[in-house]
């Protein structure tokens, strides 16, 4: 078959722009392992994609990561005294990808006594047996902790939802605009959660003689104890209800004069860890596993 010198042109424009399209969309794995000093710390910055952290031996990060475009790359940078390491995902100069081309997935394997620092905006976040301080934010992007133990837990959200289960003798620290939170056996000297519109949901013990502190304005608060629980328990709401299924005894002193319906207070056990329960209008209710 013949074509014409204008339809072979036309043709070879085509198939150029098919093929400069195909190179922009084209995943790219590159795996690097980073030198870091005990004690270091690792910042990763990073848009949309995926983000996977867990613990390894040794004193080298080891760092996977899959570019799903062309027009976008990875910064990496240490210290002279390899006491810090960044990594800085952004989009190339000129280059204006979208947002599925922007993303960026990472698996990072990070040594014992190692912290993380990690911002993203839409990228889920998930971390798994890293014992040290950790650092995570994300806008809408869901995080995830599990498997952690005598750690420092930072965890930043705007409407991303916040999952932590089986967190034990930690410190951990959650400020939400509109994500929900969710904890399941997490335990420690302190436990803080606060959010503006996201529900707060705790299951476990509130063991370690711990201080307990869930807040939100105007979310609900489920807390689920076990009868063995040894709590201190104060619930409080101004305009929002507040209900009580566990078996409580009534504390002969309170900072507060309870109110039927909008406050309680009691204790189980010895009542061994601090428990406050406070809301603005949202619900809160308190029951037993």
């Amino acid at each position: 078959m013949k074509f014409s010198i204008a339809t072979r042109a036309l043709l070879l424009t085509a198939g150029l722009g098919i093929c400069l399209s195909a190179a922009h969309a084209i995943d790219s794995r590159k795996e690097v392992r980073i030198d870091i000093a005990p004690g270091g710390t690792v910042n990763i910055v990073s848009g949309g994609g995926s983000m996977a952290l867990h613990s390894g031996a040794g004193h080298q990060l080891l760092i996977t990561y899959t570019l799903h475009s062309t027009k976008v790359e990875v910064d990496q940078s240490s210290s002279d005294n390899k006491q810090r390491v960044e990594l800085l995902t952004h989009a190339l100069p000129g280059e204006k990808p979208t947002a599925d081309e922007a993303k960026v997935d990472y698996d990072v394997t990070v040594p014992s006594g190692i912290s993380v620092n990690v911002s993203t905006t839409s990228a889920p976040i998930t971390a798994d047996g890293i014992n040290s301080e950790i650092g995570l934010s994300s806008e809408t992007g869901q995080i995830t902790v599990h498997n952690i133990a005598r750690s420092h837990v930072h965890v930043r959200s705007m409407a991303a939802p916040v999952t932590l289960q089986d967190v034990t003798m930690s410190r951990v620290d959650i400020q939400s605009t509109g994500g929900t939170v969710q904890l399941k056996n997490v335990n420690g000297q302190r436990i803080a959660v606060g959010t503006t519109s996201g529900n707060i949901d705790y299951e476990g013990d509130c063991s370690g003689g711990g201080s307990y502190i869930l807040t939100t304005h105007s979310g609900a608060i489920d807390v689920t104890l076990p009868a063995t629980a040894s709590v201190d328990l104060t619930a409080r709401s101004t305009t929002g209800a507040v209900e009580n299924d566990f078996p409580l005894q009534q504390k002969p002193h309170t900072s507060f004069v309870p109110q039927q319906g909008r406050s309680f207070a009691g204790t189980s056990n010895s009542g061994s860890s601090s428990v406050e329960l406070q809301s603005f209008s949202g619900k809160i209710r308190v029951k037993k596993q």
